[in-house]
Order: structure tokens, then sequence, then C-alpha cells
């Protein structure tokens, strides 16, 4: 709940940049097209690095970069993951992931670098879990553990995005994931529970909520 709390004043602070964007939008010429990129946001998900930062046994991380082309972006993600979890049982998962795709910026003042975009994605894992547990089953106290290795995980977003500039170049941003459509190759034994930048497999489709901090460098005379 409190990441949808934090959220807040972002949100109010960009949709009024927005309004301020078309108001000034009135009285200038219509923008010419091009299609020569102009420029090139970096970022963090602090999401994940705040949750590796207040929970036990989950390290996460990820970075975004986004090639702002007329009024599209081409969007690339990359993450690294690792987690334990169970009283009675030891699960590990330890992967990394991607996501490439594309968004349409509905906002039409390109040089504020304010963002509403609505895109797509590929998104891939690749990693491996593992589970060890201690019971009895009638030969004494015995320990038994399941692998799996090489696993890739495929599946496809739909996603909603808001960046809004905080103050000189350093923008904020939310972004919204159905993620659809999941597929596992190389499943043994031992139930995967969770995915790399998916989360937990108890669905096939899920959805997710991310939270960026982001520098933008503008291309001269783009």
């Amino acid at each position: 709940m409190w990441k949808f709390i934090f959220s807040i004043p972002l949100i109010v602070i960009s949709l009024a940049l927005a309004g301020q964007e078309e108001n000034g939008l009135t009285l200038k010429k219509k923008e010419p097209v091009s299609f020569k990129p102009h420029e090139l946001k970096i970022g963090v998900n602090a999401i994940r690095s705040g949750r590796a930062f207040f929970s036990s046994g989950f390290i996460s991380h990820e970075l975004e970069a986004a090639l702002g082309i007329h009024r599209y972006y081409v969007v690339f993600n990359y993450g690294i993951e690792e987690q334990k979890k169970g009283d009675s049982f030891d699960y590990q998962n330890k992967g990394s992931y991607f996501r490439v795709g594309m968004d349409k910026n509905f906002f039409k003042n390109k040089a504020s670098g304010n963002v509403l975009s609505l895109g797509v994605r590929y998104a891939q894992a690749n990693f491996n879990d593992q589970l060890i547990h201690t019971a009895d089953k009638g030969f004494g106290m015995q320990t038994y553990k399941l692998q799996n290795e090489n696993i890739i995980a495929r599946w496809a977003e739909v996603v909603v995005g808001l960046r809004g500039k905080i103050i000189s170049n350093f923008y904020m941003g939310i972004t919204l994931r159905w993620q659809l459509a999941r597929k596992i190759d190389g499943e043994g034994d031992l139930k995967i529970l969770d995915i790399p930048g998916f989360g937990n497999t108890k669905n096939t489709n899920s959805t997710a909520f991310d939270y960026y901090l982001m520098w933008r460098i503008p291309f001269k005379g783009k």
C-alpha cells in the first residue's frame, strides 16, 4: 500500500504539467515530425531496490533505458534477482531478466521530457532454483534436494507509464504492467514458485507496479 501512497504526489504533479503543456501548445505551431532520437532516459527501479533493502532474503535491482524518437520510446530493462524463502523448507531462486519494447507518448511537448505512455514488451527470464527440506518418511530424518537448472520463462506485457520532471533533468515515474501469456521451459520435478521479473507463478497472467527514478540526457539540436 505504501508504494501507491508514495506515488500520489507524482501523479498530481505530472497531470498538472500535462495541463500546462497542452495550454502552452495552443500558441505554438504544429511540431514537425522528426524520427531522429531527441533524448535518452536512464534510471533505476526504486520499488525493487527498496524491497531488497527492507526485505530479508530478497535481492533485486533493475535498470531502465528509454530512447525517445519523435513521440515514441524504445525501452529496455535489465534486472537481477535472488531470493530465499521458507520456514520448514529452504527455497532459493536466482537469475536475471530483461524486457524490450516500445511506448507511445501522449504528451505532445517532447521538449519537456514528461511522459504519459502506453506500450508493449517482450520479457524473458533466465534462472535456476532449488528446494531443500528435511523430513522423516519412515527411515529417520532425511534431507531432500530438488532443483531446476537453466530455466527460461517468457511473457508479454502491456504497460502504462507516467514520468514527471522533478528538477532539472531528474524525473520520477510509475509503470503499471499487465503480464500476459507466461511460458516456462525447463521445469522439472520441482514446481517453480517465482520467476525473476515476473513474480509468483500461481497465475499465468498477473499485474505489477514499478516506480522509477530517471535521469534525462537531451540531445542537442533535436
